[in-house]
């Protein structure tokens, strides 16, 4: 038989390919993965710190956007710790709504009575009848209301009731007091009770008012109850007020309170 002489040559094993290029990318891969959930965690809780803990909803308000100490701005807070500038100031453009009011010379900024208009239409379509008792008053003419209730019923309890001149938001011309044209509860607390002051207290945010005298809050606004009082703000910051539940317009921008002069 023939037998064939070549050697049988040793058996060359394959060379194994290293692991550890594999083991580089999977740990990369891990770190981009831990990365990446960082992230969007980090993304999330930062959402959420900017959500308002009365809606719950995400809010971009920019509370900067007008003056909060310009009297000529709507978004002027006027208290006793924060008078007018300068205390004797008189709007511009003043005139009377077009609407049911109690006297001729009743009187608002431009802005304010359109506004207030607009308000009138939507309560008449809803069958309420409002009036106007109230609006712009003049550093004297507080001056002698004031005065009055002072004499009346003693210094402590006029603070409670009016605004001394130089502090009212009726002088600033952005302020004014509704009420039933039929006269049910003017200018008092059952106001609160009438269909009249029902429908604001559920309606006004929409046209830019609010209330700016509320229950229980009397030691950050300083005054009593006065569902009649209203306010013009504009319609962006009544909403957003109406939405996240406050309720005063020092506890929405974070002013001090303000109980007393």
């Amino acid at each position: 038989m023939y037998q064939n002489n070549r050697r049988s040559l040793p058996r060359v094993q394959k060379q194994k390919s290293p692991k550890w290029p594999f083991v580089l990318l999977a740990i990369f891969a891990a770190c981009l993965l831990l990365s990446s959930a960082y992230m969007v965690f980090r993304n999330v809780r930062h959402v959420a710190s900017d959500k308002d803990p009365a809606s719950g909803q995400t809010s971009s308000f920019d509370k900067q956007q007008f003056s909060l100490t310009d009297p000529a701005s709507p978004w002027v807070v006027v208290n006793k710790k924060r008078p007018l500038n300068p205390e004797e100031y008189e709007p511009t453009g003043l005139r009377t709504p077009n609407m049911k009011v109690e006297s001729s010379d009743m009187q608002l900024n431009n802005e304010t009575a359109s506004s207030l208009e607009m308000l009138a239409a939507a309560a008449s379509k809803d069958g309420v009848d409002l009036i106007v008792s109230s609006a712009y008053r003049s550093y004297t003419q507080q001056a002698s209301i004031y005065n009055s209730m002072v004499r009346g019923y003693g210094q402590e309890q006029a603070d409670r009731e009016s605004a001394r001149p130089g502090y009212s938001e009726h002088q600033s011309g952005w302020a004014v007091d509704l009420g039933a044209a039929n006269g049910e509860c003017r200018i008092e607390a059952c106001f609160a009770d009438t269909p009249e002051g029902k429908w604001l207290a559920a309606n006004a945010y929409k046209h830019g008012f609010i209330i700016r005298y509320i229950p229980g809050k009397e030691q950050i606004t300083g005054y009593n109850y006065e569902p009649w009082h209203l306010r013009y703000v504009g319609t962006e910051l009544s909403t957003e007020m109406h939405h996240t539940g406050t309720k005063t317009l020092e506890e929405f921008f974070g002013l001090p309170a303000a109980p007393s002069y």
